[in-house]
């Protein structure tokens, strides 16, 4: 066999390793093999392997890129049918390689995780390999998208490396996200230990640890791929426009009509203002108060931030936490920033204040302050003190802010301001007691009225619900060239 053929039989080799008794066995337990995974997420005949020479056609990973959409993507997927896919000195370089690729091209990573975890034999030289790893994902954080695909077990220093993603999702029934595995758990603690896996997807995305969550392996190779229609490529560029746009000439009647019923859903009316399936939901499952979303309005991508109306039961620590992340990473990658206000402000709760509320409250703030991206908030609803300050004050953190004629604004909770303002004329009741309803009924309207905020400068305009899209669009069109001058310095100290 000459030199040629060899590579050739290489190459045969390569192609075909799927097709093995391997193969089977890993559709024997609903997953996907690594290479089927990277040849879903690309676009056909795209995928250029890297390192598959390196000891023993690439030692439980496979790297390369390839394009999504015709937009250059790299990415690696870890292989199971290899010794568990567990970690080893040589596939931890191979992962790096592709990740340090990623950062000079200024192009997206996917990391699709299927790992036993490390390979023991391999002693402490798999351990110096994969701390380059995680140095090399946080260098990476801010400057090219980063996205996690959680297919099989994600334990230990993988963990780490997952929840370090811009993006995460995780497979209903594979997936498994933890510091420590079920069984060591289990063995360590077992009176207290949930046997029924503490870290499956399900789990997952209630505590935060993923932010997606899909029913099978297909669904979440086609979620990244949206994902990456929407968010551009590093943090130099923009996102990319959508080819289809709506008619910004026609207005919405339905949301006049919402406004006229009091009943204004979070969601529906996401709905109504963004283009048509659009929508991008991050972190779901994971406090529920308060939704995140990635969305088009005009084929331009925009990050939301609103209150879920059903659950009015304040701003609290998860709350304050959701919306951080998620400014942060709108931030990174110049996505501009809609809030959707309709909050009471601040949850009232001795178990939130004993455990640091103010800590986190004040993350909110902070991040919405210090992102440079274009912002813009709209009182849909109530906007009361502290929460106002948080999610809508221009003077806080927003570029423009918006209401509509439904906007209640006040200094603070009203009931309580109207009791105080009025003190005298209640107390001259027959009854304070049971007739102070009929004061707050009275002046509620006045103290709320949204009007009086704009005649003070809290706000600068109130629009017709019916015209909310092509306002947003065309106040977002114009910050586009939004310049800010600021301080000089490395990041901020506060504790987020």
């Amino acid at each position: 066999m000459d030199k040629i053929e060899k590579l050739q039989k290489i190459m045969q080799e390569r192609g075909d390793i799927d097709n093995t008794d391997k193969k089977e066995m890993q559709h024997n337990l609903h997953k996907l093999t690594a290479r089927e995974r990277i040849l879903l997420l690309l676009d056909d005949g795209s995928f250029i392997e890297f390192g598959s020479l390196i000891k023993g056609n690439g030692d439980g990973v496979i790297t390369g890129y390839g394009t999504v959409n015709g937009r250059l993507v790299f990415v690696y997927s870890q292989d199971y049918t290899v010794s568990g896919g567990a970690l080893t000195k040589y596939n931890c370089e191979k992962i790096y390689n592709i990740m340090d690729m990623a950062g000079k091209m200024g192009a997206p990573l996917v990391q699709i995780f299927d790992s036993v975890g490390t390979k023991l034999t391999e002693g402490l030289n798999v351990l110096k390999e994969y701390g380059k790893i995680l140095n090399k994902n946080a260098s990476l954080s801010g400057v090219i998208p980063r996205i996690a695909i959680v297919a099989g077990a994600c334990v230990g220093s993988a963990a780490l490396n997952c929840t370090m993603s811009d993006f995460s999702v995780i497979v209903k029934n594979s997936g498994e996200v933890g510091l420590t595995s079920i069984n060591k758990l289990i063995e360590q603690e077992e009176k207290y230990v949930d046997k029924s896996m503490y870290a499956d997807a399900e789990n997952s995305v209630h505590n935060g640890n993923v932010q997606m969550y899909a029913n099978d392996e297909k669904e979440a190779l086609n979620i990244v791929k949206k994902i990456i229609e929407y968010i551009p490529s590093n943090n130099l560029e923009s996102s990319p426009l959508a080819k289809e746009v709506s008619d910004l000439n026609v207005l919405n009647e339905k949301l006049n009509s919402m406004v006229r019923n009091d009943k204004c859903d979070i969601f529906e009316i996401v709905s109504e203002i963004s283009d048509k399936a659009s929508l991008i939901e991050i972190n779901k499952e994971w406090e529920k108060s308060v939704m995140t979303l990635l969305v088009k309005i005009n084929g331009r991508t925009v990050g939301i931030i609103g209150n879920n109306s059903k659950h009015k039961s304040g701003i609290n620590m998860k709350f304050a936490d959701k919306i951080s992340r998620f400014v942060k990473m709108c931030d990174c990658f110049n996505i501009p920033i809609l809030s959707l206000v309709d909050t009471k402000g601040f949850a009232i709760s001795i178990d939130e204040e004993n455990n640091g509320f103010a800590l986190y409250a004040s993350k909110i703030v902070y991040s919405l302050a210090s992102a440079r991206v274009p912002k813009v908030s709209l009182i849909i609803g109530e906007a009361y003190g502290s929460g106002y300050l948080a999610l809508a004050s221009r003077e806080v953190a927003f570029d423009i802010t918006l209401a509509w004629p439904s906007a209640k604004i006040s200094l603070t909770e009203p009931e309580g301001l109207i009791k105080t303002i009025y003190r005298e004329e209640i107390s001259a009741l027959d009854n304070p007691k049971k007739e102070e309803d009929t004061i707050i009924k009275k002046y509620i309207d006045e103290v709320t009225d949204p009007f009086k905020a704009a005649e003070k400068g809290l706000i600068d305009d109130i629009i017709m619900p019916s015209e909310t899209k092509p306002r947003l669009y065309a106040v977002l069109d114009m910050l586009l060239t939004k310049r800010e001058l600021r301080y000089p310095k490395k990041h901020g100290s506060e504790l987020i």
